[in-house]
């Protein structure tokens, strides 16, 4: 029989032991929040920066405008310079080209435009914020969620004017965003992320081309199958280019369709609760925290909740929608990611 009288109380002791110190456990979570913090805390600027607008909207009444407003909010992600100048010229840069794009989405809409027409606009706006974050740094690059408000915004029924209402909070919800961004303290932990690496003019047209080129062969391929939502393709389209090479493009298409399909699991689960109005509204705040924490540590599990979040907001700014059309935006959406990944290799074959 072995002979415990001489092991050590610190090995003698049980795992559920060591567990339940609350030394032990203060200084795990401190661990954890440290190894984190580059993620968490810019996760709670975006977050609050839509929980505090996007609940105000709630107790108005109008969660209808929640769309907006997540679109607003999406001007925290830019600007994560430990600098506060730094953080906020980047801000306001992003701001100013979510803003552009947006308003005109919102000024549109009541044109209902589609086909060819939506088109020409969703090159358009791939082409300038592609440029804009090339040629700046802007964090996250590429020209996914300028695209996406456009297209989503102007495709919004809106009836015979734009909506006003709409148009306020989307620009309330930016400039909160701002203001909030300058509040925020990052500390060294910030310097892991990404630097700000601008691209001369040369390399930042090609880049802007082959972004253009890509949302045409996308949408040109919806527009002769038919398929509604030219919007969601426009936007998956984009996605894979942010990546520098064809490896990392097919990983972040991969990624992309992964986590569309997560986040529709999700979805059915939300849908499955029968949740009011009210309830579904504070879900989608909800879901903005885990989008920003994951977005750059793990982008398939981000999409998981972001998928949802922006399936919810549509709905709530459209009562109309049914399962068929949940089901043709994601399909439009994975047609879009697979014709990003085609069109790169045709266009930008050289690795970057």
């Amino acid at each position: 029989m072995a002979n415990f009288r001489n092991v050590p109380t610190e090995q003698a002791s049980t795992p559920k032991t060591r567990i339940l110190n609350p030394a032990l456990a203060t200084a795990a979570w401190r661990g954890f929040v440290i190894s984190h913090s580059p993620e968490i805390r810019p996760a709670l600027r975006v977050g609050f920066g839509l929980a505090i607008p996007g609940t105000a909207l709630l107790f108005l009444g109008r969660a209808d405008l929640m769309v907006y407003a997540v679109f607003g909010s999406v001007v925290g992600m830019y600007g994560r310079s430990p600098h506060r100048m730094k953080r906020l010229k980047d801000q306001v840069l992003a701001g100013t080209m979510m803003l552009c794009a947006g308003v005109t989405g919102i000024v549109i809409a009541p044109w209902g435009m589609d086909g060819w027409e939506l088109l020409a606009g969703g090159i358009f706006w791939a082409c300038t914020s592609s440029l804009t974050t090339d040629r700046y740094g802007l964090k996250p690059g590429g020209s996914f969620f300028p695209v996406f408000a456009f297209g989503a915004l102007a495709s919004l029924p809106v009836g015979q004017s734009p909506s006003m209402a709409g148009l306020a909070a989307f620009v309330f919800t930016a400039l909160f965003c701002i203001i909030l961004g300058q509040t925020a303290r990052f500390g060294s932990a910030s310097r892991g992320f990404p630097g700000h690496d601008p691209i001369g003019w040369p390399k930042a047209l090609r880049r802007a081309a082959c972004y253009a080129s890509v949302v045409l062969l996308a949408g040109t391929l919806a527009i002769g199958l038919q398929l509604e939502h030219l919007q969601w393709v426009m936007a998956g389209s984009v996605v894979p280019l942010a990546a520098g090479n064809a490896r990392g493009r097919l990983s972040r298409g991969v990624h992309r369709v992964a986590g569309t399909v997560a986040g529709l699991g999700v979805l059915l689960g939300i849908y499955y609760l029968q949740l009011p109005e009210l309830a579904l509204g504070l879900v989608i705040i909800a879901l903005m925290f885990p989008t920003e924490g994951y977005m750059t540590r793990n982008y398939g599990l981000a999409l998981s909740f972001f998928t949802p979040l922006i399936m919810l907001m549509l709905e709530l700014a459209d009562p109309s929608v049914n399962a068929d059309v949940l089901w043709e935006r994601a399909s439009g959406n994975m047609l879009g990611v697979l014709a990003g990944i085609l069109g790169a290799q045709l266009f930008d074959r050289k690795p970057r």
